[in-house]
């Protein structure tokens, strides 16, 4: 198996896309804490990063989704600095009456923002069984995506989404793909033998919201940062006013 794996670059050449790796998490890690934690809306709503230890706990979550050996980061070629990474994650149906990974690592929170966040994406995913829906057993989960700020506005989020579609794509086609990272000295791949079938998000911002559309993800549901709270506080009054809704979409690998 791979231990590297380049998914694509800007039209310059001047950022690369590649699987995440050993070498990359450390600096994925760092673009989640200084782009993600702080600019992504219900991040925002959550008031995460004025809570010490929330956003550590958060981190959690994107060493679960590492183990899946499906997250992508943009190396900038010049530096070999990671400048943007996706956090993947391989969503398995269940028993109806089971408790989903956000549900388990929601019960363990330690934190009240690293909560609402999670109980967020919980209240999301509740409204419509994307499963059920398109009839598959396995979803490519789009989770945590971030760009350095003074890399913006050169398409790094739509090539990371981009790239890990062609991922999925490659793995329908039977090839091994999946790079493992090792993650408290373990480097096995969660869900190793798991193909999806279907690629999902909820998109928060204009932005990413875009980029789906663009890349012809459909729209399942749309909904407004007003109906959610955080501190006796609605969400959208922590929220830019140009960002009102949250969208979940999703796509069919092909």
């Amino acid at each position: 198996m791979s231990s590297y794996r380049l998914w694509g670059s800007t039209d310059d050449g001047a950022i690369e896309f590649e699987s995440l790796t050993n070498d990359t998490l450390s600096g994925a890690l760092d673009v989640i804490r200084k782009s993600f934690f702080i600019g992504e809306n219900v991040c925002k709503g959550v008031e995460l990063i004025t809570e010490p230890g929330a956003a550590d706990e958060l981190i959690e979550l994107c060493l679960n989704a590492a183990k899946d050996g499906v997250s992508v980061v943009a190396i900038d070629v010049k530096t070999g600095e990671v400048v943007g990474a996706l956090f993947n994650k391989i969503q398995v149906a269940g028993n109806p009456t089971d408790k989903s990974s956000f549900e388990l690592f929601s019960e363990n929170c330690k934190y009240k923002s690293s909560k609402a966040l999670v109980d967020f994406m919980i209240d999301v995913d509740g409204r419509i069984n994307l499963f059920k829906h398109y009839n598959v057993k396995y979803i490519l989960e789009l989770m945590f995506l971030g760009t350095l700020p003074n890399y913006g506005k050169r398409r790094i989020g739509e090539l990371l989404i981009s790239s890990s579609l062609e991922m999925a794509r490659e793995l329908k086609r039977g090839k091994s793909v999946k790079i493992p990272v090792t993650i408290n000295d373990n480097n096995y791949i969660e869900n190793y033998d798991v193909i999806p079938t279907l690629s999902s998000t909820i998109a928060t911002s204009n932005y990413s919201q875009k980029i789906c559309r663009k890349l012809g993800f459909e729209i399942l549901l749309e909904g407004s940062f007003d109906q959610y709270e955080f501190n006796n506080k609605k969400f959208s009054d922590k929220i830019d006013k140009e960002h009102k809704t949250f969208v979940v979409f999703a796509k069919r690998i092909s």
